[in-house]
């Protein structure tokens, strides 16, 4: 016991003495600034290979991120933070980035602020943040959820309070220009110019086209063409040309042109095959190519709730003969998909172990796998 005093007192003087030494010599000149050699930019127009990954962080909301990969060789090429439920859209023409997103001033709490935040293709440096109504809906990965009517000109963003609206920013001024009520209805599906639609839990359509200031220059509500007790429609829709596809839960597919005019629904699946339940399953199960092809993550032995299964096949048809051309047997199974636009498309899979698969989307040949993609990578966007 009387060692250990002993060498106790004896560390504390030692330190004693490195501490006045340290403050007796004082550095009289700042630290030069190490350069950074690793800044580059992307090479843009991106190739229709790339895609963006989504992780949603659902361990920690608060920090989400997209990861902008090449499929075409399985490089990583950047990565944009986002906050709360965060969404993201792309457009082409103006090569600009639009993340939807949430803060509170305290993290978790505090003052709230929604934004649509905009950001460079080539830097992905951060360029503009819009703020929005503090109404957007506040939801799981969700590719409905916001969009950019085809005119290019607005950025809609679906609010949830409970009450239904839609938020409508002018890209061209980089403002809100206003909030439209919408009773009801959910999630924004643009089609012509500045007109979108919108699913209704009475199991009808809300037909909404906008002015050139942003303003609703008319509305239409369509009849009830969905059964919601028997049937009714899954929100994960994809569009082929000018007309989207949606699935049912027991898979029938149920298209809605350009004029937002629902068209006759056809079934997925032979009658052996439905009786076997497959069913359309994943976080997004659909995928559409301007070649009229459709792409549907599917599970066998469904039930009621299997549809948040992921997918064991991908089932690739053709719309306008209504007959599957494939059957694709996944190594891993599927939480979302998407197609690349490319002459040879590719098929992005967001797999069950959080890596990103990439087949040929026509013949189902695997090809490569990308990793390291975030805590929870739930959805895949390509290049529109």
């Amino acid at each position: 016991m009387h060692f250990a005093t002993h060498s106790v007192a004896g560390l504390a003087v030692a330190l004693f003495s490195c501490t006045s030494l340290v403050q007796a010599e004082p550095f009289d000149e700042p630290l030069a600034t190490e350069p950074t050699n690793s800044v580059t930019s992307v090479a843009t127009p991106y190739p229709a290979s790339y895609a963006v990954v989504h992780d949603f962080a659902f361990g920690s909301l608060i920090d989400s991120a997209f990861s902008l990969v090449d499929t075409a060789d399985g490089r990583f090429k950047g990565m944009l933070s986002a906050g709360n439920f965060a969404t993201i859209d792309v457009s082409m023409a103006r090569q600009e980035f639009y993340v939807g997103e949430t803060y509170y001033s305290r993290g978790t709490r505090g003052d709230r602020v929604d934004l649509v935040t905009v950001y460079d293709m080539a830097n992905l440096d951060r360029v503009a943040e819009i703020e929005v109504p503090k109404k957007r809906a506040a939801i799981v990965v969700n590719k409905g959820a916001t969009a950019i009517t085809a005119s290019g000109k607005f950025f809609l963003m679906f609010n949830l309070t409970p009450a239904t609206s839609v938020s409508v920013v002018d890209l061209d001024t980089r403002a809100f220009v206003s909030e439209i009520t919408t009773p009801g209805c959910s999630l924004v599906y643009p089609t012509q110019l500045h007109d979108f639609f919108m699913l209704c839990g009475d199991g009808s359509l809300l037909d909404i086209s906008l002015n050139e200031d942003g303003s609703v220059q008319s509305r239409t509500k369509s009849d009830v063409f969905i059964d919601i007790d028997a049937d009714p429609l899954s929100e994960k829709s994809s569009k082929v040309r000018d007309t989207w596809h949606f699935v049912s839960f027991k898979g029938d597919v149920q298209p809605i042109d350009a004029d937002a005019v629902p068209g006759e629904r056809w079934p997925l699946t032979s009658t052996d095959e439905r009786a076997a339940n497959w069913r359309p399953a994943g976080w997004h199960w659909t995928a559409g190519h301007p070649d009229g092809l459709l792409w549907v993550g599917m599970t066998p032995n469904g039930y009621d709730g299997s549809h948040k299964d992921p997918a064991a096949e991908v089932w690739l048809f053709d719309v306008d003969e209504r007959q599957r051309l494939k059957r694709i047997p996944l190594q891993t199974l599927a939480l979302s998909i998407d197609v690349t636009l490319e002459d040879d498309p590719r098929l992005l899979v967001v797999n069950a172990e959080g890596a990103l698969d990439i087949y040929d989307a026509k013949t189902g040949e695997y090809q490569r796998s990308i990793y390291d993609l975030g805590a929870s990578p739930y959805q895949v966007h390509r290049m529109p």
